[in-house]
């Protein structure tokens, strides 16, 4: 019985992980960052603050990132309760989030305080969830899971959203948008429950990087190292790339947030962009490599960006589900970014500084995103303009000739020291 029960173990542990993450991957779209709460913010007509809330989620992640050494260093063995916890809190936050909203009071101040929590307590959670795999599972099975439980997950919050939209045409617009933030949190309420099942993990010795060493060896290797150097810059020039998704949501705000069901297309459209990009830059990256995987990502954006600037030339086509195809482009552009910035350290950097090299890496990200945020929420409330849109192209643009220039070929495996 004791070698039939370890026989089972495995799979018993993979069906937890998977069913813990497809729940946080579902409740954390219903109520994402990058798209339902910019939404909801604009609506309510403070469009600076909507451009401001992924940024300061960026912010927090790295905030989480800094902070996660010192949390599991205490978890020890309990690493399981430190997910748990954190996905708690997360959706605690969106329910201060959901009653902000209802109410009206606070409402900017609020959603910016909420993105940034949000970003901290995902940063550990997301460290604390890679331990806990790296600990229970080998390396095919874990690859498995996160492709799984993301498409799984993407599926569950398009099928819950299509569920509701029956029953939109009898709802006021402003409270059928909140309910996908009660929906969001009932998501990560059971992901939360889902991760007192994984069980305690063994401890792991390996040393953990603090945030200053992140810094000091980020800032030596960026001057000693011209890989490196190109990374960096290939990273920020697509940061407009990743913001795509929240100007589009603030601007699909001004024009629809009167329309029932408006922020649930987006919602549906996003989660397909999800899926299928899972299953696009898997050929990509195969076929590719990082260079494929950028040229593409600002194609994708660039395309996205060039069917909102027709859209304001054609106000019979200015409609939620064109925002839809948008979505889908914008989404599937984010997600190929931080794919092929990991290969590309993968590929260059030495294992035990990969790590940090990444930290830094996404401190200068965060920043750049804290800065150009504010400036697209302050131009995306201009319904009639167009000039905001083809800024967002042009900078698609550069990003994709930038990447034809610098990225590293598929066949670059030589590293430079």
């Amino acid at each position: 019985m004791t070698d039939m029960a370890a026989r089972r173990a495995p799979g018993r542990t993979y069906r937890v992980l998977l069913t813990q993450g497809t729940l946080y991957t579902t409740g954390t779209q219903l109520a994402n960052v990058s798209v339902v709460l910019p939404f909801i913010c604009a609506q309510a007509g403070y469009y600076w603050a909507a451009g401001l809330l992924y940024p300061a989620y960026c912010i927090g992640i790295v905030g989480g990132n800094s902070l996660s050494p010192y949390v599991l260093a205490r978890a020890r063995h309990l690493k399981h309760l430190v997910i748990a916890g954190t996905t708690l809190m997360m959706a605690a936050l969106v329910i201060i989030s959901a009653f902000s909203a209802w109410t009206k009071l606070f409402i900017a101040g609020i959603f910016l305080s909420v993105s940034l929590a949000t970003g901290v307590v995902a940063g550990i959670s997301k460290v604390a969830f890679s331990e806990v795999v790296s600990s229970k599972l080998d390396d095919h099975r874990r690859s498995d899971l996160i492709l799984t439980q993301g498409a799984i997950g993407a599926i569950l919050a398009i099928g819950t959203t299509l569920v509701l939209l029956p029953f939109l045409a009898q709802r006021d617009p402003a409270n059928s948008h909140i309910d996908l933030l009660w929906l969001g949190s009932s998501g990560l309420l059971a992901a939360a429950l889902a991760a007192v099942f994984i069980g305690p993990v063994q401890v792991s010795n390996a040393r953990r990087v603090t945030f200053t060493e992140t810094y000091r060896d980020g800032m030596r290797v960026a001057r000693s190292q011209s890989w490196f150097r190109r990374y960096v810059v290939i990273q920020l020039l697509f940061v407009p790339v990743s913001l795509g998704t929240s100007f589009y949501s603030i601007h699909a705000s001004v024009n629809h947030s009167d329309s029932a069901g408006s922020l649930h297309v987006l919602v549906i459209s996003s989660s397909i962009g999800m899926v299928a990009g899972a299953l696009f830059w898997r050929f990509v990256t195969r076929a590719l490599g990082v260079r494929g995987m950028l040229i593409n990502s600002a194609l994708l954006g660039t395309a996205a960006a060039a069917i909102c600037v027709v859209m304001e030339y054609r106000d019979d086509l200015n409609h939620i589900w064109i925002y839809g195809i948008v979505f889908i482009l914008a989404t599937m552009a984010n997600q190929a970014i931080f794919s092929a910035g990991l290969a590309w350290i993968g590929a260059f950097a030495a294992e035990d500084h990969r790590a940090t090299l990444m930290g830094f890496g996404s401190l200068l990200i965060a920043v750049e995103s804290s800065l150009l945020g504010a400036a697209l929420g302050a131009v995306a409330q201009s319904a009639a303009v167009v000039g905001p849109i083809i800024t967002i192209m042009g900078l698609n643009v550069i990003a994709g000739v930038a990447a034809v220039w610098v990225a590293p070929q598929r066949d670059e495996s030589v590293r430079e020291q």
